[in-house]
């Protein structure tokens, strides 16, 4: 973010997080503390570590039979982010009309119809499907693969979907530049997305440009000040690498949010996937598990360790003062 001061090596080195014979590292801004991966992939490259494949886009399919109770985690993670997000929101039936008295719970609605969430980075986008079936809202969602939601798009019908960057996203609404499009989003949510980007303060940008002056930003990605950050290592599943361009911590976090325009409501340690997953991930790194894999066998050990590991180890950490679990969460309006 400083664009100098120089580099200190720091975190990931050696094989991709697929295991790939490829050799990676991230290094620290002396001047301003972010860690970021250096060299990156080239853009016309990336596409390649983001194939059909990559576990996220298959959902609960990869987990063979035990895919009911993995769908139903993934839905407990839904709920927790619409939770999230409708501390900003009044629900509306169809019609546009409030169903509730207005009151003074500070949550933000549109006026002239539904409120609208854009959702940067959607991937396969069940969280604005939960929110909108919830709030009556209006949901919009972007990523750069449209592997998420393009096989099924019956399901999907009743969301904005849009395959493409920011810019496009504007472009395809309608507006050029895209400060005509001032006040369009009452809430923007990225969930783990920011790590992903290559430009993350420009796109921090083009958002304040699609934002209203009482838009909320919400902002989840890894902690680089978390415990299991410092235990496994180069092996720390939220290194991501190459995926992850660059990993925050509530420092560096706030930093890059104020020179992009916004306002720093709230940053805290958590977050709204089960800090356990990075954990045992992480473990599955240190043992060079083959992401492309079925994960079938898999499940019965995530669900012991869950049980009977991750309390010992999160307590631990917690009494010696560590750091948080390996989340942080962001939230921010339009300075």
């Amino acid at each position: 973010m400083q664009g100098g001061g120089g580099r200190l090596p720091d975190g990931r080195r050696g094989r991709s997080s697929e295991g790939r014979d490829e050799r990676f590292s991230f290094v620290r801004c002396a001047a301003c503390g972010l860690v970021y991966l250096d060299p990156r992939v080239p853009g016309p490259r990336l596409s390649r570590y983001y194939p059909a494949d990559y576990l996220p886009y298959r959902g609960p399919e990869a987990w063979g039979r035990w895919r009911g109770l993995v769908a139903a985690g993934l839905r407990a993670t839904d709920r927790r982010r619409v939770a999230r997000v409708r501390r900003y929101l009044r629900e509306r039936d169809p019609s546009g009309r409030n169903p509730r008295d207005s009151g003074s719970d500070g949550r933000h609605l549109r006026e002239g119809g539904p409120a609208r969430v854009l959702d940067v980075g959607c991937g396969r986008p069940t969280f604005l499907e939960a929110l909108v079936r919830r709030s009556g809202c209006s949901g919009v969602g972007t990523d750069f693969s449209d592997e998420g939601w393009r096989d099924d798009p019956q399901r999907w019908a009743g969301l904005e979907l849009h395959h493409g960057d920011l810019a496009e996203l504007a472009g395809a609404l309608g507006a050029d530049p895209p400060p005509s499009l001032r006040g369009l989003f009452d809430v923007v949510t990225m969930w783990h997305y920011l790590e992903h980007d290559y430009s993350p303060r420009d796109t921090l940008s083009r958002v304040r440009d699609l934002s209203g002056p009482e838009t909320r930003l919400i902002i989840e990605v890894p902690d680089h000040g978390a415990w299991s950050r410092r235990r496994y290592g180069e092996y720390w599943a939220g290194y991501h690498t190459p995926r992850h361009t660059a990993i925050w911590d509530c420092s560096t976090m706030r930093l890059l949010l104020e020179r992009s325009g916004w306002e720093v409501e709230s940053i805290d340690t958590s977050g709204t996937l089960d800090p356990w997953v990075l954990v045992w991930m992480s473990r599955q790194e240190r043992a060079r598990r083959d992401w492309s894999q079925s994960m079938e066998s898999r499940f019965p050990g995530f669900m012991l360790g869950r049980l009977f590991v991750w309390p010992a180890l999160a307590l631990g950490a917690r009494l010696r003062g560590r750091g948080g679990d390996g989340f942080l969460t962001a939230i921010a309006r339009p300075a």
